[in-house]
């Protein structure tokens, strides 16, 4: 048999492509040199002896180098070799926490038997593993007739075990993850049939990480329910229900009972829904969040807080503004669900930008409080790049076409600034940015020159050139690029140098159209310096839209007379007025904010002629749903779901004044 340390040299040679030099070895096995060469003839002799191969040449001992030339016959016999007393000291406690989890009850005598350690070195391992359970507020009690239970809330004991599962993800031991895998034992095919389905239903690709988020949740859902450990309960039932995704979820649930042999009851669906909702997402914008008014504005905050401690302005950029409302809604979501980040790019960050980095983490206090909650440097190392893309954006650009498919495994944020960076480097065409999940599929679409990816694609067969970066290039992967073929950018331009040209040698009949087809064609190369300037709080809101002392039987009838001010005035038709009682009666109180004030809006459809506010006060409190009274309201709508930012900003910050006067703000008016 091979002995633990032979086992333990076999599985680092094999991390390392199956070569491995004995000093290596030796210093990181903390192994004599002596001792590794010992293990490495030992191997080889009970090869020759088990398994009747005369100089067995899949190791090889040459020159102060361990070479393995059949990875795969090695991995078999490791495996017939490997047993759970094999295990390190992290991996038992990894083992005794799965155990916990899955199985809610643990026998000391038993376990400690099992992993081949004494009773008191067990204790040592439980007691760690009770310091990180009560993480997630659950403990271990002691039972007279099973043992050790485990107690607390099941979505806890959910959260627990994906974040376990996530930690795993590390670890470089996979006999280790087999073992793990053949206790939970559930085939992924099923769930990724179901996934695939439930992305096109809901017209959305997710991330690679989301992907692989979701996924593991299912697996432990689907063993959870098995062993009848059900959710009773999860917050917003009567909100999941009324969304598209849950819709989806439901239609695509066949193939998750039909694979499992499981019948799942309707809260495990919504909880799934809850997940989908929160994932990065390639082509969507989140529909759980696209009325969550606070964040908007304490993102735009974030802007502007930014845009005071540097020397580029970024207050107006549109493309931040979009791409932070799209990170930041699934990363606070992460936050307060406990979903730990897998893939990290703090590092890069703060080796390359550590004053954007500083910058980023003071400016995100605002948010913090918001939450409750504070950001992991590894988040805000995600944020910070959105921040250094703005400040490039709003510098430099570029020239010439390649196409190029881009695949990302972080998340829709993350790999538009990576699109961002390639395409104001080099002149390229981005055809499509996808996880890599999709990607057989999105080839057999696409005419492509060149794949450029974040992730490994070694092991596909394909024709086409593939081009591995980083997160945020760094610069052996731009002169990479440029070795390739790929030509650098020129500056950016005026808008007025092109006008100006245009108009000395050309007759303009519609000088608008004109412009907004350069900032089509141009896009970020162009910058706007004609445009007027964006519409401020005193074209958004008048006195035929204000209305004093009123009095309303309930919350819909004030919000119908606040949604009729901008109808009058012809702000919106009479559909966005019923759209925002809907969106109240489908959604909740979400648009409620302090000092009893709601601020109720719809969706932008071809319901909205322009951006505007109108503004109700009641002589009596009116009850929203959840029984929150409301005595203030100010209804909106948005023309392009942006424009109404900059004025709703200025109402919320005269509205947290601690001495604010509703009837001496609207004199203003």
């Amino acid at each position: 048999m091979i002995s633990g340390k032979g086992i333990v040299l076999l599985q680092n040679i094999i991390e390392n492509n199956g070569k491995k030099s004995i000093k290596d070895l030796s210093n990181e096995l903390e192994m004599g040199e002596r001792t590794v060469r010992y293990e490495i003839e030992k191997i080889e002799e009970y090869l020759n002896d088990n398994y009747k191969v005369k100089n067995f040449s899949n190791i090889e001992l040459t020159k102060g180098t361990v070479k393995i030339t059949d990875i795969k016959i090695v991995k078999k016999i490791l495996k017939e070799n490997y047993n759970i007393k094999l295990l390190s000291s992290e991996e038992r406690e990894m083992y005794i926490l799965l155990e916990i989890l899955f199985k809610r009850s643990i026998n000391q005598g038993k376990l400690a038997e099992k992993l081949d350690v004494s009773r008191n070195t067990l204790k040592l391992y439980l007691k760690n593993i009770k310091n990180l359970l009560t993480n997630y507020n659950l403990s271990l009690e002691l039972s007279p007739k099973k043992g050790l239970i485990l107690v607390g809330e099941e979505e806890n004991i959910r959260l627990c075990a994906l974040n376990f599962f996530g930690i795993l993800k590390n670890y470089k031991n996979y006999l280790f993850k087999e073992i793990v895998e053949n206790e939970i034992s559930i085939d992924e095919d099923g769930i990724i049939s179901f996934m695939n389905y439930c992305q096109k239903l809901m017209n959305r690709i997710v991330s690679d990480e989301a992907f692989e988020i979701i996924k593991k949740y299912l697996k432990i859902t689907i063993a959870m329910v098995k062993n009848k450990n059900n959710i009773e309960k999860i917050k917003n039932e009567n909100f999941l229900e009324e969304t598209e995704e849950y819709k989806a979820v439901k239609k695509a649930s066949a193939l998750i009972e039909s694979n499992y042999d499981i019948e799942l009851p309707k809260v495990e669906y919504l909880k799934i829904t809850d997940f989908f909702l929160g994932s990065h997402t390639y082509n969507h914008k989140y529909s759980y969040y696209e009325n969550w008014v606070e964040m908007e504005v304490l993102v735009k905050k974030l802007i502007q807080n930014y845009n005071k401690r540097i020397d580029v302005d970024i207050s107006k950029d549109d493309i931040l503004l979009d791409g932070l409302l799209n990170h930041l809604k699934p990363t606070i979501y992460r936050i307060q669900n406990g979903i730990q980040l897998e893939n990290s790019i703090y590092l890069e960050v703060i080796e390359s930008y550590p004053n954007f980095f500083k910058i980023t983490k003071e400016v995100m206090n605002d948010l913090e409080s918001y939450i409750e909650k504070e950001f992991s440097d590894d988040e805000i190392a995600f944020i910070t790049i959105h921040f250094k893309a703005s400040m490039d954006r709003n510098r430099v650009i570029i020239k010439n076409k390649k196409k190029v498919l881009l695949v990302c495994g972080m998340g829709y944020g993350t790999s538009k600034l990576l699109a961002q960076q390639l395409k104001e480097l080099f002149s390229i065409d981005i055809i499509d940015i996808i996880p890599k999940h999709i990607l057989t599929a999105s080839l057999n679409k696409n005419e492509i020159d060149v794949i450029i990816t974040t992730v490994d694609l070694d092991l596909l067969d394909f024709s086409i050139p593939i081009i591995k970066v980083k997160a945020i290039l760094s610069t052996e992967n731009i002169n990479l690029l440029k070795k390739n073929g790929f030509e650098k950018r020129n500056k950016k331009y005026l808008l007025s140098d092109f006008m100006n040209e245009i108009e000395k040698n050309c007759t303009i009949n519609d000088k608008e159209n004109m412009i907004q087809s350069l900032k089509n064609i141009l896009n970020s190369n162009l910058i706007d310096d004609i445009s007027p300037k964006k519409i401020t709080i005193f074209d958004m809101l008048n006195k035929k839209q204000i209305l004093l002392g009123e009095f309303a039987k309930d919350w819909e009838e004030a919000v119908r007379k606040a949604g009729n001010l901008l109808l009058n005035n012809k702000c919106v038709d009479e559909s966005y007025v019923e759209d925002m009682i809907q969106c109240i009666k489908n959604y909740g109180s979400y648009m409620v904010m302090g000092k009893n004030i709601a601020f109720p809006h719809a969706k932008t459809d071809n319901n909205v002629n322009k951006t505007a506010f109108s503004i109700i006060t009641l002589k009596n409190s009116v009850l929203f749903p959840g029984d929150i009274p409301v005595k203030t309201i100010i209804a909106f709508s948005s023309k392009d779901n942006k424009e109404h930012l900059d004025g709703f900003l200025e109402i919320v910050e005269e509205i947290e004044k601690s001495d604010f006067n509703m009837e001496k703000f609207v004199k203003k008016f």
